[in-house]
């Protein structure tokens, strides 16, 4: 209620499949993950165990992304601050998670301080390093 006043609420919920399916290529997961990303509010992502470098690795598709949304407004070029501005807010579930969330020195963190830790940017200037580092960045960048 607000003010007294009853307020409704419409919820869409849209569950895509799977990334990776074996019958569909990388190009298929984009079209998906895009046009889910558009229509959403919220982004739940959905991944087993700890956030390890696979788990990050399968949201590279973060990457190209801005080759599967065009906006076409009055002959605009491509603003991606625009989109950065209207894509949803990022909720990374770890499904059978039985970690202790610790820091180094092992002081307790929070689940955020968790993200915050395993999106840091890794050392190094190799090329594997710099596509690793591009993927966290963008996360970073496109997801509050």
């Amino acid at each position: 209620m607000v003010n007294g006043l009853q307020q409704t609420i419409n919820v869409i919920v849209v569950d895509t499949e799977g990334l990776g399916a074996l019958d569909e290529d990388t190009n298929h997961d984009n079209k998906i993950f895009s046009l889910a990303l558009l229509l959403s509010s919220t982004f739940v992502y959905n991944s087993m165990g700890a956030i390890d470098e696979s788990c990050i690795e399968n949201l590279s598709l973060i990457v190209n992304l801005t080759k599967h949304i065009q906006f076409k407004s009055r002959g605009e070029e491509f603003d991606e601050a625009f989109v950065k501005d209207n894509f949803p807010c990022f909720f990374w579930v770890l499904r059978d998670f039985s970690l202790k969330l610790q820091d180094k020195n092992g002081s307790e963190i929070s689940p955020d301080e968790y993200l915050e830790m395993s999106l840091k940017e890794q050392e190094g200037y190799s090329e594997e390093v710099m596509n690793k580092n591009t993927i966290r960045t963008l996360l970073k960048e496109y997801f509050s």
